[in-house]
């Protein structure tokens, strides 16, 4: 595990859904944290952002590429409560 001194470099990685025939939004960004709450903070604050009301789903993976939270929400739900993984 990361020391509090050292940004543990996360991954968040986004499906977002459109109306329009595009489909979906692919995004993927780094999230920089001290420790992991930090950084699952940061993603559900960025996921909900990323969603704006539409429907979607997001992995929040550790540099090992370990999924430490996830979430998939349809349109008519505001939260980001997700899960963590195990």
């Amino acid at each position: 595990m990361a020391t509090p001194e050292t940004q543990a470099p996360y991954r968040l990685q986004c499906m977002i859904h459109r109306e329009s025939a595009g489909g979906i939004i692919i995004h993927d960004e780094q999230i920089p944290g001290p420790l992991v709450e930090a950084a699952v903070a940061a993603a559900k604050a960025r996921f909900a952002e990323l969603r704006a009301g539409r429907a979607g789903s997001a992995a929040l993976r550790d540099s090992a590429g370990r999924v430490v939270w996830s979430a998939r929400q349809d349109a008519a739900t505001s939260g980001t409560e997700g899960s963590a993984a195990r």
